[in-house]
């Protein structure tokens, strides 16, 4: 059960199983949850909701010795770093897609530095760390996006 919840809820084994161990296990995992909270069109309490218990869950269901490699077909990372950048407008899908497009070029190409340094903890805390800082990120260019779109001229 643990294996499952930390893959994601299955987005990491699916892809793990489709594609072996190509890279991308996370950016489909964060992209199926965007998905589902756009189609869902959850209001900003139940993300926060969502976001801190899906933390509490990381915490639980991953252990310091799995992810001391962050395998690929964890992805239950990826899915908390995009709760927090998708606090930004969960309702409207142009700050949802420009947070989720942030939140995955910081993730991957570990810019900026912060991101690259919270990866260097270790442990699952080093694994979950980049990507809530990478999501931090998504989280401020979803607000701009928001901001704008809703500017009245």
């Amino acid at each position: 059960m643990k294996t499952f919840i930390a893959s994601g809820f299955g987005a990491g084994i699916f892809w793990r199983t489709f594609f072996g161990e190509k890279k991308g296990g996370g950016s489909f995992a964060s992209l199926v949850f965007v998905a589902i909270i756009y189609f869902l069109q959850l209001e900003t309490i139940w993300l926060l909701i969502i976001f801190i218990s899906l933390t509490i869950i990381y915490f639980f269901s991953v252990d310091d010795i799995t992810a001391s490699n962050d395998p690929s077909w964890i992805t239950l990372d990826e899915i908390v770093g995009m709760s927090f950048a998708s606090l930004a407008s969960p309702s409207e899908l142009l700050p949802l897609l420009t947070g989720f497009i942030i939140f995955r070029a910081s993730d991957i190409l570990k810019t900026p530095k912060i991101v690259a340094q919270m990866e260097e903890i270790p442990g699952k805390k080093g694994v979950l760390y980049d990507d809530l800082a990478a999501g931090g990120f998504g989280l401020l260019g979803g607000v701009i996006v928001n901001q704008i779109m809703n500017l009245s001229l």
